[in-house]
């Protein structure tokens, strides 16, 4: 049986320090106009899937650019306070 070599953007391979820049970049620009961001906003913003949205996110929070919080029910990352 041949096995198909398909690349849908989801692998588990290494991400581009330009391409965390970018990534980066665009959740300060949304964090200008909005108090917090969530797991569907950097989805949204970097065209990626719940998981990598959710390495992003805690990447961002282990590098202490963001804080993990409550907002009702949900979780949502607010920028740290320089």
């Amino acid at each position: 049986m041949d096995v198909l070599s398909v690349s849908d953007g989801m692998s588990d391979a290494p991400v581009k320090p330009d391409e965390e820049v970018s990534r980066w970049n665009l959740i300060k620009a949304y964090l200008n106009d909005h108090s917090f961001i969530m797991n569907a906003n950097v989805r949204a913003l970097c065209g990626v899937s719940a998981a990598i949205a959710n390495r992003i996110l805690a990447g961002l929070v282990r590098d202490g650019k963001l804080e993990k919080c409550r907002e009702n029910s949900w979780w949502v990352y607010k920028r740290k306070a320089d």
